[in-house]
């Protein structure tokens, strides 16, 4: 009786041991983990830390003057000439489309030098990219309203760009973007973009209606236009044309 007692009090011992030894063995390698862990952190914020003192952050593109043909700022007020990048002709100008009644909008004449346009920039001395812009028919036309540029809804997802628009309004909020590139320095396109979070943000291109008319506009598939600029000489801006349509 005394010898199976025994026995079994040599039995408890060895599970006892046997258990501290492995409680010991669990407890070692949870400290080894954790201490593997934290190396890890360590060298991972070591890593962020020279990565923060060693790269220069992202800058954020800059407005910069939009130029002409000649290399100069263009200057609020004055007019300009827009045309396509293969001809000094074709420009811009305003027409009667849709049910040909006013407000007019703005096309693309392939067969005309174009009428001149004027950029205004609030508070501005030059004309940036990026920048929401006024832009302007400094002309006279059969319809006796603003030649401000308007962007006009056509349809679900789809605007032609108007007139009759008012600077304080955001539907007259235009930007001009210029092309990126070593060889683009006086290549750019309109942008409807207005500096007010959640509103459209989209490029200017041409849609051509069903009169084969060609209507700037912005919607799905409408591409960016990309033109240059040329400055209206002096005697052809003081002589406004009576009406262009």
């Amino acid at each position: 009786m005394l010898q199976n007692l025994h026995r079994i009090i040599l039995v408890f011992n060895d599970a006892l041991r046997e258990c501290n030894t492995q409680r010991k063995r669990h407890t070692d390698t949870l400290v080894s983990w954790f201490q593997s862990e934290e190396m890890k952190v360590a060298m991972f914020l070591h890593l962020l830390l020279l990565l923060a003192l060693n790269t220069q952050p992202l800058l954020a593109a800059v407005p910069e003057p939009v130029v002409d043909k000649q290399g100069n700022p263009l200057v609020p007020g004055i007019g300009y000439y827009v045309w396509p990048l293969w001809a000094d002709e074709g420009g811009l100008t305003l027409g009667q489309t849709r049910n040909k009644t006013c407000p007019l909008d703005v096309i693309r004449d392939p067969s005309f030098i174009g009428s001149p346009v004027a950029f205004y920039a609030e508070g501005l001395g030059h004309i940036p990219t990026l920048t929401d812009l006024t832009i302007d028919f400094p002309v006279f036309t059969v319809c006796n309203q603003p030649t401000v540029w308007r962007l006009s809804k056509q349809g679900a997802g789809f605007w032609f760009v108007s007139t009759r628009g008012n600077p304080e309004d955001i539907t007259s909020k235009f930007k001009i973007e210029r092309l990126e590139g070593d060889h683009a320095y006086e290549i750019y396109s309109f942008k409807f973009c207005p500096s007010v979070p959640g509103t459209l943000c989209a490029p200017v291109g041409t849609f051509e209606d069903v009169d084969g008319t060609k209507v700037m506009a912005v919607g799905d598939n409408i591409e960016p236009y990309y033109v240059r600029f040329q400055k209206v000489f002096m005697n052809a801006q003081e002589n406004k044309p009576s009406s262009i349509v």
